[in-house]
């Protein structure tokens, strides 16, 4: 390696300001490694060689790590379908370089090992030993880049500032350190700036509208009356520890317990952002209610990490399959477990919908129209926003409206974002997250450490198991962790009795008068197709061939561009910028619908994935990723068109519980690539228009919704308005699942809007056919 980039930098002199949890994790990187479990003695001399290849002989010893991870199945969980599970993907593909290098790879030079290494990545879309060559380099590289870029090394290499809780980052912005950080002291681009002009951007199609005055009025009036109206109908903020760190362990030991035989008023199955909001609505007006939940009930403060590879544990890792033309890799990116859900590693980011997206075929000919409109969500989404509760400025798009809270200072990638905005005409407005700016209730203000993704320390961050659970725990209601739900359980009369579930191992009915399923997009269609019987044989409320399909993603292509100042992108919250001038239809443009634009920050890991998928490997990626702190990088959310064959059906394998695991089909449309397309084009110029000297895009998606889309009717949903299944009265969906169509906003916040309106519903007594609480 050249010359170190930031001289005399060492993130483990920091190490005394870090909190423990982090501390060990990170320190027990760098001390001896266990001896492999995994890797045979001629798998290991092959594995080794690889990794030399791909990361230019790292100094770390990085194998132990990734044997670590296989051995104890710490995968991702999903696979695509034409791959076999990790494990048997690395034994595989080490066979076949021995097998290419006609002996021991290791065994070859290193000139002869890269020919070899090399054909694999160049063969992209075809095959490889039987399996699909652009899939294999995606597992190498992905182990590789995750056991490097969580090493002290590596942070001291590329200048990142490390883990930093509790202590913050308080130097927000372009070419600000903070006293431990070492400025780049060879700051010239890995390769010669191109120096492109900004393209042309198209018109905006909602260009904002808003007077000062009512903006400024509405601001203080939504301010002064947040905590007020929140504290009267959920005091959450205040059930927290009187420092508001952690969770108080007294509201879990004195929690109210029901036996599997009490028929409780209410049996919800997933705690994340509908099932958290309806237990909490539903205990405080009096109902009985349990909580069925697959993960672990988490505690902030000794299960969370300033880490990214030691925060795989908050993300669905049991087996999935992913297939169809544009497979969706699941993990971190969509798929959240146990209470809180997804929310406790989501980035914050939590617009409203606008009034089109509830009639997209009424408007623009494709998606569906909902069986409500904005104005049925509008108190919903008020009261959500006021108890998460969420900061930004005055929102000028759809149906403008205010915030409770201020909007955050910004760092250095959204200055570049606003920067490169303002010199294209582009309107772009700091938040909404939501994230606490200033003391709320109990809750701590942000500290801007970074690591939103990988769940907040602080509870500066809203998720349900800080803004909900407590005060569900304290009206009542049981929340019961690891238990998975296996099916759901049907009288005699047609109507549901119960959920059966495994805990520890052993299976458990419990009986409830109304069930709610609350396990999103893939967990909420599997658990219905696993819920078959004789009246529902292709599984429950499945008449009509609607469960599982529909199912939608955003295309949220990531852009970054490289600049001669320091950004250092990973201080503040990830999502802190965003514009939704290209939000609604383009009567000029081939394409319906639209999308947003905001700003991200990934991390190292994150980060060497996107210059990985650039085509750069072993020198050529360490050089790049030593550049980590001059990049800026925005995403987009474009919506794409749900379509029937984008589904849910139940696949061949089985799970640890004996319950057939979910198949996940995607295929985008011509409608899906031209919107990407499009979001791509705006984003490179908003970059190049702030002075970005080069820029990258890598293609990703994001936030999984539908499966079990509202409907009018039962021959065009399956469920209602209301959120009741229409073939079985007294099931309710109440998830993402739900959504008709997707919108380019992040979904959190309308999925809990839809719930706290259906909650109001079936408390006030509109719940014909249902069985009333005892």
């Amino acid at each position: 390696m050249p010359e170190p980039r930031f001289p005399g930098y060492d993130v483990l002199g920091q190490a005394r300001h870090w909190d423990r949890e982090t501390t060990a994790v990170v320190y027990s990187r760098t001390g001896p490694q266990p001896a492999l479990r995994f890797f045979t003695p001629a798998e290991e001399a092959t594995a080794r060689a690889l990794l030399d290849l791909l990361l230019d002989h790292p100094a770390p010893d990085l194998l132990p790590m990734i044997d670590a991870r296989l051995a104890e199945r710490q995968t991702d969980g999903w696979r695509f379908a034409d791959m076999p599970e990790d494990d048997e993907a690395w034994r595989r593909t080490l066979r076949a370089l021995d097998e290419d290098a006609d002996g021991p790879f290791s065994s070859l030079t290193e000139v002869q090992q890269r020919a070899l290494v090399g054909r694999v990545q160049e063969l992209h879309g075809e095959q490889w030993h039987g399996l699909p060559a652009q899939h294999v380099w995606s597992l190498w590289t992905r182990y590789a880049c995750t056991a490097y870029y969580s090493t002290p090394t590596a942070w001291n290499e590329i200048g990142f500032g490390g883990p930093a809780h509790p202590r913050g980052y308080l130097r927000l912005g372009v070419g600000l350190r903070e006293p431990w950080e070492v400025a780049d002291a060879h700051s010239r681009p890995p390769r010669p700036p191109d120096h492109q002009p900004p393209g042309p951007v198209p018109p905006a199609t909602d260009p904002g509208r808003h007077s000062r005055l009512r903006a400024a009025a509405e601001t203080v009036r939504a301010n002064a009356a947040a905590e007020r109206e929140t504290r009267r109908s959920n005091e959450s903020a205040w059930l927290l520890p009187r420092d508001g760190q952690g969770f108080d362990h007294t509201l879990l030991r004195d929690m109210r317990r029901y036996q599997d035989s009490d028929e409780v008023d209410l049996l919800i199955v997933g705690c994340g952002a509908g099932g958290a909001t309806l237990a909490q609505r539903m205990a405080r007006r009096g109902w009985s209610v349990v909580v069925l939940e697959a993960g672990p009930f988490w505690d902030p403060l000794a299960d969370w990490v300033s880490d990214e590879a030691a925060s795989h544990h908050l993300y669905w890792t049991e087996p999935r399959v992913v297939s169809g033309t544009d497979p969706v890799p699941l993990g971190s990116n969509n798929s959240g477990r146990g209470v809180g859900g997804s929310m406790i590693h989501f980035a914050g980011y939590t617009p409203r919908f606008h009034p089109s997206d509830f009639r997209t075929h009424s408007l623009d000919g494709v998606g569906a129209d909902w069986p409500l409109d904005y104005g049925d969500l509008r108190d919903s989404y008020r009261r959500v926003e006021y108890e998460l509760p969420v900061a930004g400025q005055y929102w000028p798009w759809g149906e403008p409206h205010a915030y409770p809270y201020p909007p955050h200072p910004v760092g250095g990638n959204g200055e570049v974002f606003l920067r490169g905005a303002a010199a294209l005409g582009i309107e772009a407005r700091v938040g909404p997250v939501a994230i606490t700016n200033g003391r709320f209730g109990r809750r701590p203000h942000c500290v801007y450490r970074g690591f939103c993704l990988q769940g907040c320390k602080v509870n500066a961050k809203a998720s349900p198991l800080i803004t909900h659970v407590p005060d569900a725990l304290a009206h009542g209601a049981e929340i019961r962790a690891d238990c998975m739900a296996a099916a759901v359980e049907l009288d005699r009369d047609g109507l549901a009795r119960g959920v059966r579930y495994f805990h520890h191992g052993r299976e458990h009915l419990q009986r409830a008068r109304t069930v709610a399923i609350a396990g999103y997009a893939i967990e909420t269609p599997r658990l219905l197709l696993n819920s078959a019987n004789s009246r529902f044989p292709e599984g429950l409320c499945n008449d009509h061939d609607l469960v599982g399909r529909y199912v939608m993603v955003q295309g949220a292509p990531q852009t970054s561009g490289r600049f001669d100042e320091e950004v250092r992108a990973y201080k503040a919250p990830p999502p802190e910028v965003s514009t939704e001038q290209y939000y609604e239809t383009d009567p000029g443009k081939p394409y319906k619908r639209g999308f947003t634009i905001q700003n991200i920050s990934p991390l190292p890991i994150t980060w060497a994935e996107h210059v990985v998928a650039q085509g750069h490997w072993g020198a050529d990626l360490r050089s790049y990723l030593s550049d980590y702190v001059h990049w800026a990088t925005l995403g987009a959310m474009a919506e794409l068109l749900p379509q029937p064959d984008n589904r849910i059906t139940l696949a061949a394998e089985t799970d640890r519980h004996g319950l057939p695991v979910a198949e996940f089909a995607y295929s985008q449309c011509e409608n899906d690539r031209m919107l990407i397309r499009a979001a791509r084009e705006v984003m490179e110029s908003i970059l190049r228009a702030a002075g970005a000297g080069e820029v990258i895009t890598i293609d990703r998606y994001a936030h999984l919704v539908g499966g079990c889309r509202m409907g009018a009717d039962h021959l065009s949903g399956v469920v209602d308005h209301r959120l009741r299944t229409f073939a079985v009265p007294n099931l309710l969906i109440t998830d993402g699942s739900v959504l008709p169509t997707q919108g380019s906003a992040n979904p959190a916040l309308t999925i809990m809007a839809l719930v706290d309106r259906a909650a109001g519903l079936l408390a006030a007594g509109e719940r014909s056919g249902l069985r009333a609480p005892a």
